[in-house]
């Protein structure tokens, strides 16, 4: 008798076991979804498992509410279909949902809802025919096209993840952002529905009736109208084309910077400008670069290269240049002309350049120097030069050990056809030059002081000489002269830019200054 009542305890111990094994594995893994309906209707031998509701269907769970006009509802795996002509569930007090179709599982929390289905916050709506919305991680997901309404702001896409709680969505494929002032097609966007933010993922392209835009990376803030564009960036305009690694922009306030590897190219003016820093701001009416600073006048056979620590640009009410000026240690080089100074301004409306601190000019075989420089421009040629107290023109007869010299107060230089026609001195005139005969034969030295003189050339070389008032000179054979210098020359071929990437040679001509009487002590 013990051992039949043992045995058969062990049989009931193992049969309540089994029991609860397969009430347990029947049991709803999460919270049961809580139906109410008009009718409810239950038919095993139909449907095991599950119950029908009809008419004014509402079912919820773990805080959100889904109205329906049917459901099926499988009280054993804890999900449920639901049907209607409009579904409406409140994922939360910010979160909706709206649809035809609906399938929820209580147990994982994921909900697939079908058919003109709607996704609307606080902030914006999204369409869609199919979304899969999982309420543990707060986000919805489609991938047979959407598109969301924000404010004014339209974007649609192939593929889409949007997180309600952060308020980003993230688009895939066909991406295009559709705002009042642009038009932006990529294939992979963010795009913070409360800040208005886009963010740019990969290869974009952006229109607007002003420019075309490319780039890799990036922002653009629609709300205030701010953007950010990196990683291969290009601005196409009417007239122009910007390159660099950064662009910022606020179109609101109108005002820029671009960051290193700059590219500006004008059409209009067939300009190049390069630099690592860029700064505009269209109220205050500048623009200009910094950090390797270059401008390049583009020509069909020859351009013209400056350099300067900066190149700034002064503008009119209608963006048209006014001056631009180049400064500092700022040099020029073109074939026939190139240049030093420490700064200079050029005035677009009268084409005129002035170098200022310094400058210095050669062509050709000559050199000029004065205290300040103007250069007249008429179709890109020089026309004129002046140069204004203290000139002084050399020209390399020999090797770089003779030299023509002419010196004065002020001088004008007249040219034709880019070579010198005439030259004109004003006040304190003075000349030194090798006279050659026909077969090049030295004649002897010219050396004449007057208050004013003309010098004319024909192909370069000088062919006569006026001279006016106080006129004093003689003609010396070269052994019998003993100063062939005149006061104050000086020859600087040594910082004179040979080739276009010279004009970033360190060494930058500084003249010792002059010491005073004064200066000295007894």
């Amino acid at each position: 008798m013990k051992i039949y009542s043992l045995r058969f305890y062990w049989i009931l111990l193992i049969c309540w076991m089994m029991i609860q094994t397969s009430f347990s594995q029947n049991k709803p893994k999460g919270k049961r979804i809580e139906c109410t309906a008009d009718i409810l209707r239950y038919d095993a031998s139909l449907h095991p498992d599950i119950q029908i509701l009809t008419g004014n269907v509402v079912f919820t769970h773990e805080g959100a509410i889904c109205y329906a006009d049917t459901a099926f509802y499988n009280e054993k795996s804890n999900v449920i279909e639901a049907f209607g002509k409009e579904l409406i569930i409140h994922i939360n007090d910010t979160v909706h949902l709206y649809g035809k179709y609906l399938v929820y599982d209580g147990n994982t929390k994921i909900l697939t809802i079908e058919e003109d289905v709607i996704l609307s916050d606080e902030y914006s709506i999204l369409y869609t025919n199919k979304l899969t919305y999982m309420r543990n991680e707060n986000y919805g997901f489609y991938d047979d096209h959407g598109k969301i309404v924000n404010d004014s702001n339209t974007l649609v896409s192939q593929q889409g993840w949007y997180y309600t709680n952060s308020k980003d969505v993230y688009f895939k494929y066909n991406v295009v952002l559709t705002t009042p002032d642009y038009t932006v097609e990529t294939d992979t966007l963010k795009y913070n529905t409360q800040k208005k933010t886009a963010y740019f993922l990969s290869p974009t392209h952006i229109y607007s009736d002003e420019n075309t835009i490319y780039c890799e990376d990036g922002w653009y803030d629609t709300e205030n109208d701010v953007y950010q564009f990196q990683k291969n960036t290009q601005i196409n305009t009417k007239n122009q084309q910007i390159n660099a690694d950064i662009i910022w922009y606020d179109k609101k306030n109108e005002v820029g910077k671009g960051y290193r590897n700059i590219i500006i190219f004008d059409s209009v003016e067939n300009a190049v400008i390069l630099g690592n820093y860029a700064d505009y701001s269209k109220e205050k009416g500048y623009a200009y670069i910094t950090d390797s600073a270059v401008a390049i006048l583009i020509e069909n056979t020859d351009s013209l290269f400056i350099h300067a620590d900066t190149l700034w640009a002064v503008l009119d009410s209608t963006q048209e240049v006014k001056t631009v000026s180049a400064y500092h240690k700022t040099l020029f080089y073109r074939n026939d002309i190139q240049g030093s100074c420490d700064s200079l301004v050029y005035w677009a409306e009268d084409s005129i350049i002035t170098m200022f601190t310094n400058p210095l000019v050669w062509f050709e075989k000559n050199q000029t120097l004065a205290d300040t420089i103007r250069l007249f421009i008429e179709n890109r040629k020089i026309k004129e030069m002046h140069l204004i107290n203290n000139s002084f023109i050399c020209e390399d007869v020999f090797l770089e050990r003779k030299f023509n010299q002419i010196k004065g107060v002020d001088m004008f230089i007249y040219f034709k056809d880019n070579q010198i026609d005439n030259v004109f001195v004003d006040d304190k005139a003075e000349c030194l030059y090798y006279v050659l005969d026909e077969i090049e034969e030295l004649i002897g030295i010219n050396s004449t002081t007057a208050k004013q003189m003309r010098i004319y050339f024909v192909d370069n070389e000088v062919s006569s000489i006026t001279f006016y008032e106080k006129v004093k000179g003689d003609m010396t054979p070269e052994t019998e002269k003993k100063e062939i210098l005149l006061k104050d020359f000086i020859w600087l071929n040594q910082y004179r830019p040979k080739d276009k990437n010279d004009i970033f040679m360190p060494d930058f001509y500084k003249p010792t200054p002059k010491k005073k009487d004064d200066d000295y002590e007894d």
